[in-house]
């Protein structure tokens, strides 16, 4: 505060006082305000001291709690009561956050006590804040309950808001980003209890607590028994059905869980439900159920489903078969090595055999969360790896089928004959060519050194090679977590949805739907769906229907809060039918408690009518229930056109009418091109293709596909094409083979690797820039065509791509590189893959930053303690906000110890650290860091050893350097005499003295103009020019440590006096010394003088030339003066200036100025002198030109008609008969009839007395006629007249 008044009065005084006198009483008046709040502000109280005390003016926080008033969560805290409510505090939470809290109540019995978290309210930035729940003390415990973020409705499920912990511990990890805070969340615990729609109760008074367990009464199930077992009493009122002990048993004509649904139309229900929300007498036994899973996939096989592989939070066989006729899951057991675990990964199977491509792979390192470590994706790796297994045998065996070898010519994946490392991405199996090979296609997916890829992968499955698919048309995106259908109605592939790149720091959600002709390898847009959404699920439930369900809707909480709050939720339980024929979306909503992303689908085998079963998920747990969509009547039931047209919206069947036969049939009897003809209506509406598409395409094949018009540009019809016809082209065959434009060839790579990887025969190209058809552009972070000399100049100047992100191993590697480290996993990823990287939330804390805090402490050495995780941190505070650390004391009673991998109860090496030692939640009371002991009342006894200074010997002492933590060194600091202290970490010295530079002071700052003194050794001096006024501000950040400023002046002119001036904003002294070329030595000639502007008058001295030698001899200077200006504490502002400027000769002045004067006079009458000969020219010119006008005009006939009487005269004003405007319009010719004089004889002249003239008038207004309105009129007096 002091700082900023002293720049205030020095801006007030210098500045703002001279230039308006009524500013000064506001600027005192703000400085009032704000000492006054500055006052008010810096005390507190018991009461805005939300979480702890008032101490000596500041808030002095209980244990886990942070901020100015103690109002944010911070820390770990160990709670032993046996309820309790966890809050992250008042209003929104901070950013930038780490909370925990280890839950370890007593317990009453030799078994431990189930714990029920149960969340009240929960609103956080949806993928990047979450709420960790571990079953147990340690972030490697028992399991992973929850992994909570997004918006939690009031309404939503009990099963999804509340968690059971059954080792009689939990653990609860908080962590915010620094981008968004929401409101955040309130959560209740209590031990020994069940799941309720109340925190005050068990079993929501609907049931008994068994242990943990809920036991429902008869009407009533859920894991917190708070759904009734009969929705709406099964509808009984309308006869649509009877309540029994297994729910609801519908009449034939009604479906759906209360009997609600018309058995005719599409509709969910649910397959089976999680454990303890099921009625015990359900079809589906609960025991059977899988573990939960999530990015696991789901294949039909022979009448059975397929569950391949999955994240679970634990070791699970990778293999599970359901038997739908059994209605039982059993685990597949397989010889030999397996895949190891997995999920994002591709699976399709071509006959017998099961084919499993890519995805996220587990790690067993331990410090990385290997084996129970309950993080998503346990810090695993995006793999390559193909793997093939055969399922016609009892025991099959799995074998790594991954290729080594490319097929020439054939290309490989961007050169990758194995295949790219890729996870989210989607594979159907097709048969191609008139041979009909078997070929996997894997569609896009994440690579972590390509980015968000775009390409097409073809794996032949007999021959083993993979090649990358010459894919044209529309440029699709879908990136990770899109979904691709093959239908073989259409006989397309749909892609839809999926997080694309939007930057090089930025990705969202699709809501694009794209068709891709396996066969001519075409794609091509279709409408978009209603919301975008990735890790959803899309399957064909009937030939040309497809069901679109759940995902993840947004990952931006800050955008969809705006557009929607509702919209904020993380996952979606949307379900949408899109009818491929008619390009049209419809909505299907499935029932309450639905939502969820990362799950699976599949048509149910043998079922009628068609089914598709929606398995598994994660919204927030991870789920093992299942939802069934059934599709309705049969089109041979609709009877008539309106119907049957209907039947893809009501039943979500595609349904045809045949006009000649007057019968709806279904669309795969009619079959795909037939459809089409004239006698079939399949569609209300037929498609159009949308104009939208056709502004945004930039080549020939994009907009073909898009069903424009190309003709040089994209247009939405050929008859806009008028131009360029021989360039218009309708379809893509007529585009030719190298239609597609540079720019949107090269703007499908999101990233330098990808983009350099492409690379193509240039015209202009060398081989040194590697024939390179696209280029990255550092500038605009894009992926550019090099089809030009300049960008070929470009791409010779840009160099190689850096390194991806994914291949640094260390936090200040990874964040130096503008990449986001993930320091609970260990992994480096792109600012734009975080996303793609942690779909499920797997990275417990990330920083985009380096120090201290987030990439481990540094010795005194400079060197990095530790690898990184819990070795990193080098202080019990630090370990102990690390969820998964504990501190281990030496047992010397001094605060030295080691911080360890562990849990609440003991490390995860016992044998390193013994139990009395370990402390996990609380520090040691003596924390002296080795450096002292301490008293009775656990405080340092100073002074401090080892240089250290501080309430706990933590800060090395003024005028030293070093990291005293945990028995660490501090170095004195070595400035030659230059700083009195230097930085903390590095040892580098803050000079006192501006313009000294190097680590050592040692050097002066020669770029800034600061030179050193052939015979001052150590000194650095600032050059100041003559005639100039220098003003130095010293009042950055790098400036609070100077004291003193040299400068030095020679002036130059040696018959003129040199004047001296200058002036200082704050407390400042001067000295001044002068040095001749006779004597070298210095010579005082001011000291000790306050240069400090007290009374507004700059210091001035003037050094005539009869004392001094000006001027430079030999080319060396006669006089040099020093200024030395010290004693100075920053900031301040320092004007400082030598001049040498000759007296004034007041004679020649005014002589040259009369001279100056009338010449310039001269000058001016002779320009206006030709002005006006030239307007007079241009007048005359002008006139001949509307003479020639108007002689030039040709001649007409004009009958007029006339009263009688006429030729006796009357007054007023003639009126025209013509009026001719000429170019331009500001004049016209005017013609008018007129009578000739009589010469008073009374009778008319000869032809009858009358002709007609023209007069040449300027076109105006005329002035209104007394007592009449104004008429825009013709006046102007004739300027030529001709007669006829």
């Amino acid at each position: 505060m002091v700082e900023a008044l002293q720049m205030f009065l020095f801006l007030f005084k210098s500045k703002y006082r001279r230039k308006v006198s009524w500013f000064s009483p506001f600027l005192c008046s703000v400085l009032i305000v704000l000492l006054f709040c500055d006052g008010v502000l810096s005390r507190c109280s018991d009461h805005n001291c939300l979480n702890g005390v008032c101490k000596n003016d500041t808030c002095v926080c209980y244990e886990g709690w942070q901020g100015p008033e103690c109002q944010y969560c911070g820390g770990k805290v160990k709670l032993t009561a046996p309820t309790g409510i966890i809050t992250d505090g008042p209003g929104n939470y901070s950013v930038s956050t780490q909370c925990s809290w280890l839950i370890s109540p007593l317990w009453l019995g030799p078994a431990p006590p189930p714990l029920r978290v149960r969340l009240e309210s929960f609103a956080t930035e949806c993928g990047w804040d979450h709420l960790y729940v571990y079953d147990g003390d340690s972030v490697r415990a028992e399991r992973l309950l929850a992994v909570f973020s997004g918006v939690l409705e009031p309404g939503e499920s009990g099963w999804t808001r509340q968690v059971v912990a059954r080792s009689g511990s939990a653990l609860l990890h908080f962590f915010s980003d620094d981008a968004y805070a929401m409101e955040g969340f309130n959560v209740t615990y209590a031990a020994y209890s069940c799941p309720s729609d109340n925190p005050r109760t068990n079993c929501s008074n609907h049931g008994e607590c068994d242990d943990g367990t809920c036991r429902c009464e008869p009407d009533w199930i859920g894991a917190a028994c708070d759904q009734p077992l009969c929705p709406e009493e099964c509808n009984a009122a309308y006869g649509a059905g009877t309540c029994t002990a297994a729910g609801c048993e519908c009449v034939t004509s009604r479906a759906g869980e209360s009997c609600a649904r018309d058995a005719a139309a599409a509709g969910w229900r649910w397959a089976w439900r999680e454990p303890g929300d099921s009625p015990t007498t359900t079809n589906a036994p609960i025991t059977t159920n899988p573990p939960a899973a999530a990015g696991h996939s789901l294949l039909t096989y022979r009448g059975d489903l397929l569950r391949v592989g999955g994240e679970t939070f634990s070791q699970e066989p990778f293999l599970y078969r359901y038997k739908v006729t059994d209605k039982e899951w059993e685990s597949v057991e397989t010889r030999g090595v397996s895949p190891a675990p997995r999920f994002a990964h591709s699976s399709v199977i071509y006959d017998d055999e099961l084919i499993v491509y890519g995805g996220v792979v587990a790690s067993d390192e331990p410090e990385r969360g290997g084996g129970l470590a309950g993080l998503e994706g346990r810090a695993g790796e995006v793999t390559n790896e193909l793997w093939r297994i055969s399922l016609n045998s009892p025991r099959p065996s799995w074998r790594n089928a991954t290729p080594v070898n490319c097929a020439p010519p054939r290309p490989a994946p961007l050169r990758h004959c194995g295949g790219l490392h890729v996870s989210g991405h989607t594979a159907v199996v097709v048969r191609l060519g008139p041979t009909k090979k078997p070929v996997m296609l894997a569609f896009f997916g994440h690579s972590p050194h390509y980015g968000y890829l775009h390409t097409v992968q073809e794996y032949y499955i007999e021959e083993g090679i993979w090649v990358a698919a010459a894919t044209k048309g529309w440029p699709a995106r879908a990136g990770f977590g899109h979904t691709a259908s093959w239908d073989p109605l259409s006989g397309k592939v749909y892609v839809h949805g999926g997080l694309v790149s939007e930057s090089e720091a930025t990705q969202v959600p699709s809501p694009a739907l794209y068709e891709y002709d396996v066969n001519k390898k075409i794609w091509r847009p279709l409408p978009s769906a209603p919301t975008p959404r990735y890790l959803h699920s899309a399957t064909f439930v009937a030939p040309g229907m497809l069901l679109v369900f759940g995902g993840n809707a947004h990952n931006d909480s800050a955008a969809a809060a705006v557009a929607s709050p509702a919209a904020a939720r993380c996952y979606s339980a949307g379900g949408l039918v899109y009818d491929v024929r008619c390009r049209t979306w419809r909505t299907h909503t499935p029932p309450k408690g639905a939502a969820r992303a990362a799950h699976a689908a599949a048509p149910m085998p043998h079922r009628t009518p068609p089914t598709v079963i929606v398995h598994g998920g994660f919204d927030g747990r991870l789920r093992s229930d299942a939802l069934l969509f059934e599709v309705g009547d049969k089109c041979s039931s609709y009877t008539n056109e309106i119907s049957c047209l209907a039947a893809a919206s009501y039943a979500a069947r595609a349904c045809a009418w045949h006009i000649d036969k007057g019968t709806c049939l279904p669309l795969e009897e009619v079959g795909w091109k037939e459809s089409f003809e004239g006698n079939v209506k399949a569609c209300k509406t037929e498609p159009m293709s949308d104009e939208r598409l056709c502004m945004t395409a930039e080549s020939c094949t994009a907009c073909t596909a898009a069903g424009c018009a190309w003709c040089g540009t994209c247009l939405a019809s050929s008859m806009y094409c008028t131009k360029h016809k021989h360039q218009m082209a309708l379809s893509i065959d007529e585009c030719g083979a190298n239609s597609e434009s540079p720019r949107e060839a090269c703007g499908r790579f999101h990233s330098c690797a990808a983009c350099y990887a492409h690379q193509h025969h240039h015209t202009h190209g060398t081989e040194d820039l590697s024939q390179r058809l696209c280029y990255w552009d550092y500038d605009t972070i894009k992926c550019k065509p090099a089809n030009s000399s300049d960008d070929i100049r470009s791409v010779a100047s840009t160099g190689p791509c850096s390194a991806p992100c994914s291949t640094f191993q260390t936090c200040a590697n990874c964040t130096a590189e503008e990449c986001i480290w993930c320091a609970s996993a260990g992994r480096c990823v792109d600012k734009n893959a975080y996303g793609a990287s942690f779909p499920l939330g797997g990275c417990r804390a990330w920083s985009t930053s380096g120090g201290a805090g987030t990439c481990g402490a540094t010795t005194a050495g400079g060197s990095t303690a530790g690898a990184g995780g819990c070795g990193s941190h080098a202080s019990c505070a630090t370990c102990r906000a690390e969820p998964a650390c504990g501190w281990c004391d030496d047992g010397a009673g001094a605060g030295r110890g080691l911080c360890l991998p562990g849990g609440g109860r003991r490390p995860h090496a016992p044998h390193v650290c013994t139990q009395h030692r370990w402390h996990f939640t609380r520090c040691p009371l003596c924390q002296c860091n080795g450096h002292a002991v301490c008293d009775s009342e656990a405080r340092c006894i100073q002074p401090c050893g080892g240089r250290a200074v501080g309430e706990h010997c933590d800060t090395c002492a003024p005028g030293h350097w070093g990291n005293p933590l945990n028995g660490g060194v501090c170095q004195p600091c070595d400035c030659n005499a230059q700083a009195v202290s230097c930085a903390p970490d590095t040892g580098r010295c803050y000079c006192t003295t501006k313009g000294l530079a190097g680590d050592r002071c040692d050097k002066c700052d020669n770029t800034n103009h600061y030179h050193a003194d052939i015979y001052n050794k150590g000194a650095c001096y600032y050059d100041l020019a003559v005639d100039y006024q220098f003003t130095f501000n010293l009042s950055k950040k790098e400036d609070r440590h100077l004291t003193a400023i040299n400068f030095r002046n020679a002036p130059v002119k040696p018959d003129v006096d040199a004047d001296f001036s200058i002036t200082c904003s704050a407390h400042a002294r001067m000295n001044l010394t002068v040095r001749t070329r006779t004597e070298p030595a210095e010579r005082t000639l001011f000291s000790d003088v306050n240069c400090t502007n007290f009374r507004y008058k700059t210091f001035h001295y003037r050094f005539a030339k009869s004392e001094h030698s000006f001027g430079v001899e030999d080319n060396v200077t006669l006089t040099t003066f020093f200024v030395y200006v010290y004693d100075f504490r920053p900031p301040l502002w320092i004007q400082i200036s030598f001049s040498q400027y000759p007296k004034l000769n007041l004679q020649q002045f005014f002589i040259t100025f009369s001279s100056c004067f009338l010449l310039l006079l001269l000058v001016a009458a002779a320009l206006w002198k030709i002005k006006q000969k030239y307007d007079l020219y241009r007048r005359r010119q002008r006139l001949f030109v509307e003479m020639e006008q108007m002689a030039s005009r040709p001649f007409s006939q004009v009958c007029v008609e006339f009263e009688r009487g006429w030729l006796g005269g009357g007054g007023g004003v003639p009126a025209p008969v013509a009026l001719e405007p000429c170019r331009g319009g500001r004049a016209a010719v005017l013609s008018l009839l007129v009578r000739l004089p009589t010469g008073g004889t009374g009778r008319a002249p000869p032809l009858g007395g009358l002709a007609v003239a023209s007069a040449l008038v300027t076109l105006g207004q005329h002035a209104p006629h007394p007592h009449q309105h104004s008429h825009p009129h013709p006046h102007a007096p004739p300027k030529h007249a001709r007669h006829h």
